[in-house]
């Protein structure tokens, strides 16, 4: 996935497809048109089998179980819990329920192989779909050696829609009235927040808790989490250094990308029982927007970094289990 994090950021930050199916939340029977048969509900982990042959050549969406919540929308990030299956031999390369959390995509603008952005725009949100996505429309002629994915494989995808946050996502909470911070944080809450900074100030010999400035009417974000938000970091004179809302250049490995929430933020404790910058944001609602100041740290030239950013708390899962190298649709 492509990296939002800034280099202040990472320093600061980093520790811690059309037809439509039966409505029934089994797929139960014959294999049907798509040829291949799923069992299981939503947000449980499915069993793939397919008909005898060879795949389709074409890309082939089928929506197994409608969901009611809104369509997932070009340039949203969108979280999703997913089973990938090699056709070929049914090898199960992926898949992110083992893991007991589900998995962020930037959607619908080349951040994912061709056949998610294909076949998940436009689809509801609640709903499990079926993907059988042939190579041209997957890893291409590269495949994935590391997930026993061939140049030619024909990839089968069960994908749970489960959320999706765009910068312009307003954020369900209010302003808070009476604020204890120096800073002043302003702009709508749909928007990229603005900061002024008193002149003079200084960093602080420790950060201190988060600050509130607009109080989410969510459930809190518990311990041990992964957050999906905004943010935008400042140095002390109020100079921004990084912000989601901007997009990122297009590398060797991947296209340009327009700006997005992220799900990179982790609210400690971590696997090993680590802690991190983000830990204080625990308990404080989701759809709150929160001032944290960051610890000093150095970049790569030695030289002090201090920081502090402001960040939107769009929504929050449980954080990943420990689990080996995964191969996710990310291009």
């Amino acid at each position: 996935m492509r990296k939002l994090l800034s280099l202040v950021a990472v320093l600061a930050m980093g520790s811690t497809l059309v037809a439509c199916g039966s409505d029934d939340s089994k797929a139960g029977g014959d294999f049907g048109k798509s040829g291949i048969k799923v069992t299981e509900e939503f947000g449980k982990k499915p069993t793939v089998t397919h008909r005898d042959g060879d795949p389709d050549k074409a890309l082939v969406t089928e929506v197994l179980k409608e969901g009611d919540g809104a369509e997932v929308k070009k340039g949203e990030l969108l979280t999703a819990n997913y089973l990938g299956q090699i056709w070929r031999d049914g090898k199960v390369f992926d898949n992110s329920y083992d893991r007991g959390a589900p998995s962020s995509f930037p959607i619908g603008v080349g951040g994912v192989i061709t056949g998610w952005d294909e076949g998940l725009v436009g689809k509801k949100l609640g709903s499990r779909v079926l993907l059988s996505i042939p190579a041209d429309k997957g890893y291409k002629e590269r495949g994935n050696t590391d997930a026993g994915i061939k140049g030619d494989d024909t990839l089968i995808f069960v994908v749970d829609l489960v959320s999706s946050a765009a910068n312009d996502t307003k954020l369900d909470a209010e302003p808070v009235t009476s604020v204890a911070s120096p800073f002043k944080v302003t702009g709508e809450l749909n928007a990229e927040p603005k900061v002024t900074v008193p002149a003079g100030t200084k960093p602080p010999a420790k950060p201190g808790k988060p600050v509130v400035f607009a109080l989410g009417k969510g459930k809190p974000v518990e311990k041990a989490s992964q957050i999906v938000g905004r943010y935008v970091v400042f140095d002390y004179t109020g100079k921004k250094q990084a912000s989601t809302w901007d997009g990122t250049p297009a590398s060797a490995s991947a296209p340009a990308q327009p700006g997005a929430p992220t799900d990179q933020l982790q609210v400690g404790p971590g696997p090993s029982g680590q802690t991190g910058a983000l830990d204080g944001l625990a308990g404080i609602p989701i759809g709150s927007r929160v001032l944290i100041e960051l610890p000093a740290s150095k970049d790569d030239k030695g030289k002090t970094v201090n920081a502090f950013a402001v960040i939107d708390i769009l929504n929050s899962f449980p954080a990943p289990k420990p689990a080996t190298p995964s191969a996710t649709p990310s291009n």
